[in-house]
């Protein structure tokens, strides 16, 4: 027989102070004031990682899981726990990132958990506490969130905010209902991307004309806004693109996992929110025909509509200082709506298979110096209709084989290879009824939308 038991649900605020209630004689020891005259700010320092790193000293660390702690080390001068308080760390075996792959130490990945912890910025006249609380985010799966307050003398909060702004965040996608990607420090790199002369008009040079040109658009009433859909087959490289416009030092980046069946309805227009709270920043959607279809292709399941993302485009909200920059493998799929009207995106541009020269550049950078020119012109004329990606796997297949021998890449190699790959392709590109599948069955001439518009 079942008992039934009483459920009590309680607002986040009541939560939190009564969560910090038994702590409170330390915390205003720290801050040097009542409770009553503190603030309680919710923002996201490495105040843990920091004491993690200090008390795990001679335990290989993961640097790279240490997020901002070395640029957050320099404004404080020490920090300290609660009497009697034994921290609750979570430890993930990993290994260390830095240096070759194969070569890396064993290591291990701290996570702090809900122990305060205080801390002494420099000229500051008081500590600040910081803590993590966890809360359940939905009492049906359990769902623990963690939520970080920083709490300080009113009279401090000046200059701790001043200190603790000049902090470097890591650099990172952060990602609407899926895990946030971190970003290589350098990744904001042209050189790093194979683009046509077209291409780098109609992206690039768009792109960063738009970073300065806020006064431009200002002046004339415009909103400063763009919108990039970048479309053609998979591996031509839309989302080696989309990722250098991600690492521009300027923005933030954002990103929504829009097959994510458990996002709330909501989840879209929180995203636009947060990333015009944050601009300037750039708006990061993949496989929009995959995962939204138009009005006549089956809709993965989701809680993302069409008509949603259109009223985030070109609704109401401003926007101002967002790029949004989307991905299609075949925007035939996709709704008219989205493509037939500039403002909602203003640059469709075609990623199309690379051409001869292109081709004959890509494997340049691949060999290193290692091929000649004939054997890479002989290679670039065989690899035609090859995306990048595929260039790449048989510059891969062939360069396996030939450190295995113990020799070097031969032409006649790599021209079996990408036969190779050829044959692999063209089986996984047909349906089994004989129909082509994708963006290669709709021709290279489509014309989808605008695809050129006047640079300021």
């Amino acid at each position: 027989m079942q008992h039934p038991f009483p459920v009590g649900f309680i607002a986040p605020v009541s939560a939190r102070e009564a969560y910090l209630e038994p702590y409170r004689p330390w915390i205003e020891s720290v801050t040097g004031c009542p409770r009553s005259d503190t603030l309680t700010l919710q923002f996201d320092f490495p105040f843990g990682q920091l004491a993690t790193e200090d008390l795990l000293e001679g335990v290989v660390l993961d640097r790279q899981c240490l997020g901002s702690v070395p640029s957050l080390r320099p404004f404080v001068t020490r920090w300290e726990l609660p009497p009697g308080c034994s921290p609750r760390i979570e430890m993930i075996p990993t290994r260390e990132r830095e240096g070759a792959v194969t070569k890396r130490r064993l290591a291990w990945d701290p996570h702090w958990k809900e122990a305060p912890i205080a801390a002494w910025l420099k000229g500051a006249r008081h500590g600040i506490v910081s803590v993590n609380i966890p809360r359940t985010a939905s009492l049906v799966h359990g769902e623990v969130s963690w939520q970080q307050w920083t709490i300080m003398n009113k009279s401090d909060a000046a200059h701790c905010m001043k200190l603790l702004r000049q902090v470097e965040p890591e650099r990172r996608i952060t990602v609407f209902g899926g895990r946030d990607i971190v970003l290589p420090e350098n990744g904001y790199d042209w050189g790093s991307v194979v683009l046509s002369q077209s291409l780098n008009e109609l992206v690039r040079k768009d792109f960063e004309a738009f970073w300065k040109s806020e006064a431009w658009f200002t002046k004339r009433g415009l909103p400063y806004k763009r919108g990039f859909l970048l479309y053609g087959p998979p591996g031509s490289g839309k989302t080696s693109a989309a990722r250098v416009m991600a690492c521009h030092p300027l923005v933030s980046a954002f990103a929504i996992d829009l097959g994510n069946e458990d996002l709330p309805s909501g989840a879209l227009f929180n995203l636009f929110a947060v990333a015009a709270d944050r601009a300037p920043s750039v708006v990061i959607m993949e496989d929009l025909d995959r995962v939204l279809g138009g009005v006549s292709e089956p809709r993965r399941p989701g809680n993302i509509t069409i008509q949603q993302l259109l009223n985030c485009l070109d609704g109401l909200a401003t926007q101002h200082g967002v790029v949004v920059v989307a991905t299609a493998n075949d925007p035939s799929k996709l709704d008219p709506a989205i493509l037939r009207r500039p403002g909602r995106f203003d640059r469709v541009v075609a990623f199309p298979l690379p051409s001869l020269d292109l081709r004959s550049d890509y494997l340049r950078r691949l060999s290193c110096g290692e091929l000649d020119e004939e054997t890479i012109l002989q290679a670039a004329r065989e690899s035609e209709k090859l995306t990048f990606a595929q260039l790449r796997e048989a510059y891969i297949l062939t360069g396996q084989r030939a450190f295995c021998d113990g020799s070097v890449i031969a032409a006649e190699d790599l021209i079996s290879a990408i036969q190779t790959v050829r044959g692999e392709a063209n089986p996984a590109a047909t349906r089994l009824d004989g129909r082509g599948l994708g963006f290669e069955s709709q021709g290279a001439s489509t014309h989808f939308g605008p695809t050129a518009s006047s640079n300021p």
